[in-house]
């Protein structure tokens, strides 16, 4: 359902040409895509005679809950933080809680991974990122 009418959606954006797409060129593709995967998953389902699971076995839905809640506060936090400080923080908080990576590894993998994004953004894409207060 989310394909089709993300599908229907982006008609009515500028389709483009191959060599020049326009903004609804992508997400009519992606819709697409998603369409054509649901498809074959719905047909294989009715196809086999496998047993049935279910779909979150034993609490496995905790992870993808926290994680989910861990980008919206990031997307809550990141104006009045600012990009270096957030970024810091969503890395730190998701390695320990989601990946559940050893201190050694997740400060310096935090780090280097801020720092790297912040050097993409800021010299090569010239992306101008929120400074929160840190008014540098």
């Amino acid at each position: 359902m989310i394909g089709v009418i993300t599908a229907w959606s982006s008609v009515y954006l500028s389709m483009g040409r191959v060599k020049h797409p326009g903004p609804g060129f992508l997400p009519f593709g992606l819709a697409l895509c998603l369409i054509t995967l649901s498809l074959v998953l719905i047909f294989k389902s009715w196809k086999g005679n496998t047993p049935s699971t279910p779909f979150w076995p034993q609490r496995t839905w905790l992870r993808p809950l926290l994680g989910v809640s861990i980008f919206i506060l990031y997307a809550l936090v990141i104006q009045r933080l600012g990009f270096l400080l957030s970024t810091l923080l969503f890395l730190v908080i998701w390695m320990k809680l989601i990946e559940r990576v050893r201190w050694r590894t997740l400060i310096g993998v935090s780090i280097a991974t801020t720092a790297g994004l912040y050097f993409i953004f800021v010299f090569f894409l010239e992306v101008p990122l929120p400074k929160g207060f840190l008014k540098w």
